[in-house]
């Protein structure tokens, strides 16, 4: 078992189940949930979120039937449909289990995990060195972080557009998910604006725990596709994240898609599959 692999789907784990706790305390019309379930959890955000499934279960302790039929019963209950967040770790008494109870993997449903070694800064002497200067814009780009509610309230424009949540539904559950992503993420949420005329070109967003900085969320308007916003991005939130002490920069994307392959040019790199098992 890679210790770095079970650090990242325990961090993982630990980062929903954060965002779904947040979300039933500023939301509760979600009715988000978050159960322990063997040596995972149960991340239920609700009927239209993004996150409803069992995750970093069944690895170091197999999931027994009850296991099973509480994650079934507990997800038919606030109306999704029950599902296991799979990778290699996870045990082959878990997938023979889950087999048994009629779950299989939704091949449509793959996400590949890649992380970077970043630098850790020394510790500062006394009387301190001055702070890390912030990234230079790259181009015609300039990256900041969110600081203020006008900020969080463009972020969420940027959010529900570059990912084309339009109808009211879609952009309810985008803008819900963006509220429990500032109470996780604070000044990890990030803008990148046109450094020439200040016109806002996307954002992403960054959670950092156990010295892990998890990059996610990021989304570029369409328009302003394809003139580099995303590195910036990239190159912006690894340099805070270094800044912060983080030792990984980590981040899953569709396995075989155009932002695993951008991810890869920027030093990332491949460490494992996640499949989602449902039934």
């Amino acid at each position: 078992m890679d210790n770095l692999d079970l650090r990242l789907v325990r961090t993982w784990a630990l980062d929903v189940a954060a965002q779904a706790v947040a979300l039933a305390k500023l939301d509760p019309a979600w009715g988000s949930q978050v159960h322990r379930v063997a040596d995972g959890w149960l991340v239920l955000s609700g009927s239209g979120m993004y996150v409803n499934r069992a995750v970093g279960v069944g690895i170091e302790e197999a999931v027994s039937d009850d296991d099973i039929e509480s994650v079934v019963s507990r997800s038919e209950s606030v109306g999704v449909d029950p599902a296991f967040e799979v990778t290699p770790l996870t045990s082959a008494d878990t997938l023979a289990r889950l087999t048994m109870h009629g779950f299989a993997a939704d091949t449509d449903d793959r996400t590949t995990a890649l992380a970077i070694t970043l630098p850790i800064p020394p510790t500062p002497p006394i009387p301190p060195t001055p702070p890390i200067p912030p990234t230079p814009p790259i181009g015609r780009i300039v990256v900041r972080s969110v600081s203020s509610d006008d900020d969080f309230a463009l972020w969420q424009e940027l959010c529900a557009a570059g990912w084309g949540h339009i109808e009211p539904a879609a952009r309810a559950a985008s803008d819900a998910f963006c509220a429990a992503a500032r109470v996780t993420d604070g000044d990890g949420m990030v803008i990148a604006y046109d450094r020439n005329d200040g016109r806002p070109l996307g954002c992403a967003s960054m959670t950092i725990r156990d010295r892990v900085a998890t990059t996610g969320g990021m989304s570029t308007l369409p328009a302003e596709r394809g003139r580099g916003v995303q590195a910036a991005l990239i190159r912006f939130r690894l340099h805070l994240a270094a800044e912060r002490g983080c030792a990984i920069g980590a981040t899953t994307a569709v396995t075989g898609g155009a932002s695993e392959r951008n991810l890869q040019r920027h030093g990332f790199r491949p460490r494992f599959e996640i499949t989602t098992w449902t039934r």
